[in-house]
């Protein structure tokens, strides 16, 4: 078993610190910009869900028709793509679509109501990731480090502010991260079964996720027979997983007779990854059925059933890659310089923001307006240059800190596979991991930080 680094009253101090801070940059954002057309946006809300040649305010985001249904009818249904009627769905992840519903019962604009929750979700997010890489890294001083870029971390403040999934789904992880390093570690009932949930609600609020929630529950059952009553551990683990998805599943299946343990829409986001007109990002309506040949749309929008409409592109996506496999690896390319920088930043001048408001009105807070961009460029950039530097010092694959080496590897994966988005939103959850090496490196660089994570691998394996 491994001997944890013990909790002082220094890390009580760092530890209320971190949140701190991280809770008051968030407020102060929301409360200076985050309300007003001065907000910046750096994982977008959607566009309106519009058939080729619609337009008009009636179009709804994809994310308010989900939240109404909910809310009006309690079904999940919208008018998904590749459909010109609303119909029950499961082309998308219900987490954050349930929680705006649940928070339009409350008040009539969920807007304000959700932004302040999600700034109680970044404080603790920070809070998480001082956790994580204190385990880690085993040192205090690089916990603290992490925890102290995750609150000033200007991609997250600005995120806080948008009714998307991103602070969610970066909370849910650094939780799983937090919670499966602290397992592996000492065990723990209620650590176990926190694990399992928080990486059930991980994929339930994104099902690109999946991939990495399963890899990360087989290394915690992996470890789970080095820790005290690991068995039990590992079965508490498992229920909390199983539990997490079996209310969606079992809803899948009354719904379209098919085990989906999330969405159905796996053949989709390949295809919009890898047809003719695949240029890294997501497509909209019209790009998308353009993409298509007419007798194979006329298929697909013929056919009722979502799951077989879906899984009708398999065959088609085979047969592009096997035409012209170049271009296929070409897309996988355009796909991961959009997961970094997002495709705004190779069509709209060089952003990784997009201002919300009016363009031609003039901003109350010009300041924020300057200083946005700046902030996270040279923040991305600080995160890539010292994340690398410190995901190789750190050992890498060193034991304490396999689960977030595992996550640098598969949270992106599906994205490459398929497509990013227009901004950031695909790699908001990833960047927490970034911050924690880039933690690393800066400590090392700080006299008297000695202890890496090789280093006592090392001396745990010469103990034993």
């Amino acid at each position: 078993m491994n001997d944890p680094v013990r909790f002082t009253p220094s890390d009580l101090i760092w530890m209320l610190l971190v949140v701190g801070l991280a809770a008051g940059t968030r407020v102060g954002y929301v409360t200076n910009a985050g309300m007003t057309d001065a907000a910046f946006a750096v994982q977008g809300q959607g566009s309106p869900r519009s058939l080729p040649g619609e337009n008009g305010p009636s179009a709804r985001t994809e994310l308010e028709e989900l939240s109404q249904n909910l809310r009006e009818e309690r079904r999940f249904a919208c008018r998904a793509p590749l459909a010109d009627q609303v119909e029950t769905t499961a082309h998308v992840a219900p987490g954050y679509p349930w929680l705006v519903s649940l928070a339009a019962r409350i008040q009539d604009d969920p807007g304000p109501l959700i932004r302040w929750v999600q700034c109680g979700l970044g404080a603790l997010t920070a809070l998480f990731y001082f956790f994580f890489a204190r385990r880690a890294f085993d040192s205090t001083l690089a916990g603290a480090i992490a925890g102290l870029l995750a609150a000033f971390y200007p991609f997250w403040i600005v995120n806080t502010a948008e009714l998307a999934d991103g602070v969610l789904a970066t909370f849910l992880l650094a939780a799983a991260l937090a919670l499966g390093t602290r397992g592996s570690q000492v065990g723990g009932a209620f650590t176990s079964a926190a694990y399992g949930l928080s990486l059930a609600g991980l994929t339930m609020v994104r099902a690109a996720l999946l991939p990495f929630a399963v890899v990360g529950f087989a290394w915690y059952l992996a470890r789970c027979r080095e820790t005290r009553s690991g068995w039990f551990a590992g079965l508490l683990a498992l229920l909390g997983f199983a539990n997490g998805l079996a209310p969606w599943a079992l809803r899948n299946w009354q719904a379209f007779s098919e085990p989906l343990p999330i969405v159905d829409s796996a053949y989709l986001h390949l295809w919009m990854g890898n047809n003719a007109k695949a240029n890294g990002s997501t497509l909209d309506e019209a790009t998308l059925r353009e993409s298509l040949s007419p007798e194979l749309l006329q298929t697909l929008l013929a056919e009722t059933d979502q799951p077989r409409r879906y899984a009708r592109l398999g065959p088609e996506l085979l047969e592009q890659v096997r035409q012209d496999p170049s271009a296929a690896l070409g897309h996988r390319l355009d796909a991961g310089a959009c997961f970094v920088l997002g495709a705004h930043w190779f069509s709209k001048e060089h952003s990784l923001a997009i201002h919300q408001g009016d363009a031609d009105a003039e901003s109350p807070h010009p300041r924020l307006t300057e200083s946005v961009e700046p902030a996270l460029r040279g923040s991305l950039l600080v995160a890539l240059l010292l994340g690398g530097l410190g995901w190789r010092w750190s050992g890498t694959w060193a034991r304490n800190g396999r689960l977030g080496a595992l996550a640098m590897v598969w949270l992106p994966l599906p994205y490459l596979l398929s497509h990013a988005e227009d901004l950031s939103g695909p790699r908001l959850p990833l960047d927490g991991v970034l911050l924690c090496y880039t933690a690393f490196a800066i400590a090392c660089c700080v006299p008297g930080f000695a202890r890496r994570p090789e280093q006592a691998g090392k001396a745990e394996s010469t103990s034993s």
